[in-house]
């Protein structure tokens, strides 16, 4: 794929034109037109940095011809062993019924064991992780990846059978049920497995937040906090569904 067809690609996936992919990457609209008509042999390292930085690839993705996958930065480091290469191969032979069979199978696994590392029950008693970062009941909270966790000691009873580990709330505006320094029970969920009128735990455009999810938007108790919506552009991951607090 050459650099306009990558390009054709990704304005497609996101509904844009010349004119509006210039107002939000910030590139002139004459500098994208005339890539159309006179070429882009003199494309500019730091231009194609900015529809990088736009669409969440990297340069290299639009200067290299023979990368085709737009999600090129999110595996850049990634790395597969021989033996990995082969149950890949594999997959790729089975039909649609093998391929949901060993989905299903993996799925299963995957959350045992990371139910394994979050809890871990002795006796009576069960040890989850609750993660330092707060997420907010109010207007977002940053939330990353890079933040540390500790052991709390629940009786087993207490502790949700689903519950993979627990996050603390910050904010007011999902009272009454969720106040201001709770602590919540999480279970990890793919992204887009909540319903609407579930409460979740979201990563919007970066910011965390504890919040029902609604048609488009997300949803506050508190009457006094207004709906947040979610626009085409928004970047919404719903992390975990809210089993209850401790």
């Amino acid at each position: 794929m050459n650099f306009l067809e990558k390009l054709d690609l990704l304005m497609e996936r996101e509904g844009l034109n010349r004119r509006t992919l210039s107002l939000r990457s910030g590139i002139p609209y004459t500098t994208i037109d005339n890539w159309y008509k006179r070429g882009y042999d003199g494309l500019q390292l730091s231009t194609a940095g900015k529809l990088a930085e736009y669409f969440g690839t990297t340069a290299d993705f639009f200067l290299r011809e023979e990368l085709t996958d737009p999600n090129y930065a999110r595996t850049q480091g990634f790395s597969v062993s021989f033996e990995e290469m082969g149950h890949i191969q594999k997959y790729r032979a089975l039909d649609l019924y093998g391929k949901r069979a060993v989905d299903g199978l993996l799925e299963t696994e995957h959350q045992r064991m990371t139910h394994q590392v979050e809890r871990e029950q002795k006796g009576w008693i069960t040890h989850i992780s609750l993660y330092d970062l707060a997420v907010s009941a109010g207007t977002g909270e940053p939330l990353g990846d890079t933040y540390y966790t500790t052991k709390l000691e629940i009786p087993s009873e207490r502790v949700p059978e689903q519950a993979h580990c627990c996050l603390r709330v910050s904010g007011d505006s999902m009272e009454p049920a969720y106040k201001d320094g709770d602590i919540v029970f999480v279970q990890r969920v793919e992204n887009g497995a909540l319903r609407e009128g579930e409460v979740g735990i979201f990563a919007l455009n970066g910011e965390g937040y504890i919040k029902q999810l609604g048609h488009q938007q997300l949803l506050s108790f508190n009457t006094n906090y207004a709906p947040i919506p979610i626009g085409p552009y928004d970047r919404l991951e719903c992390q975990g569904r809210v089993l209850g607090k401790l």
